[in-house]
């Protein structure tokens, strides 16, 4: 089964079929989701429950009297309880944001690099299918030559020698224009592995010739185009989001002990109980 396919197909394929694009998404969501487990920590939490108590022999009553009791008492309800450890929670919900920023920056690096080796499979497809064509013109030329030389040397006017060699040149062009053929169904057979398509599908290219590219200006020097590189990659941004989550993540563990925790309790439900 042929296909024919262009750059911009090529590319949509890619960020959409690929599987370590997927993953990265995947993390993405993780990170994102840890980063609101984190600024629950701000928040109190309600909790129904059931208080029983129970208390045999002695006790001292409210005027300082020892006198044994047997007694019992249960409270049904529900406790709104606020525990907030300002320090761990702060330095936590500051790590995981880096993390979610370091994940996302991931994320545009796994597309960048999926879309760059779908482009860099798509050229390669187009530059062996020009190969063939080359081939194929060279030959043309050697046979067309040959065919001419053996008339010569049927005329008396060339040498038998000079026939043999163009033989050897024709053939030549023969294995090369295989090659080239061979080229491209390996080509082919790439550009279809990495845009994750049917195995039995051979793909071609829909543009007829290959053209340069101009992705940035000739005029800017090297130096300029390097920073304007590093300061764009991804990679680099990842990086630095991960080295400020450690950086968080240590703070907390030096400072955070250092912050008091604020915390708080309520009950509300009813009481029962009494003598046995």
């Amino acid at each position: 089964k042929v296909l024919t396919i262009n750059l911009p197909t090529a590319l949509r394929l890619a960020g959409a079929r690929n599987i370590d694009i997927q993953l990265a998404r995947e993390k993405l969501a993780e990170a994102y989701a840890a980063e609101e487990s984190a600024m629950e920590r701000f928040f109190p939490w309600l909790a129904p429950g059931v208080t029983y108590r129970r208390h045999d022999n002695l006790i001292q009553n409210t005027e300082g009297l020892i006198e044994e009791v047997h007694k019992q008492s249960y409270a049904p309800g529900g406790t709104f309880a606020a525990q907030t450890d300002i320090g761990d929670a702060i330095f936590k919900s500051l790590e995981a944001h880096q993390l979610s920023k370091a994940a996302r920056h991931g994320l545009d690096a796994q597309e960048q690099e999926t879309i760059l080796t779908a482009a860099r499979g798509y050229f390669d497809l187009a530059a062996a299918h020009e190969a063939v064509g080359v081939a194929r013109e060279a030959l043309r030329v050697s046979t067309d030559y040959a065919a001419e030389i053996d008339r010569a040397v049927e005329a008396g006017i060339a040498f038998k020698g000079d026939a043999l060699r163009v033989k050897v040149q024709r053939q030549r062009d023969e294995i090369a224009l295989r090659r080239a053929e061979e080229n491209v169904r390996l080509a082919s057979a790439k550009l279809v592995q990495i845009l994750h398509l049917d195995p039995i599908v051979e793909l071609t290219p829909r543009d007829g010739s290959v053209v340069p590219l101009s992705i940035v200006s000739a005029k800017e020097s090297l130096g300029a185009l390097v920073s304007q590189a590093l300061a764009a990659r991804p990679e680099t941004q990842q990086s630095a989001a991960l080295l400020s989550a450690a950086q968080h993540a240590k703070n907390g563990s030096i400072y955070g002990p250092l912050i008091p925790s604020v915390g708080g309790q309520a009950f509300f439900g009813g009481l029962g109980g009494g003598m046995n």
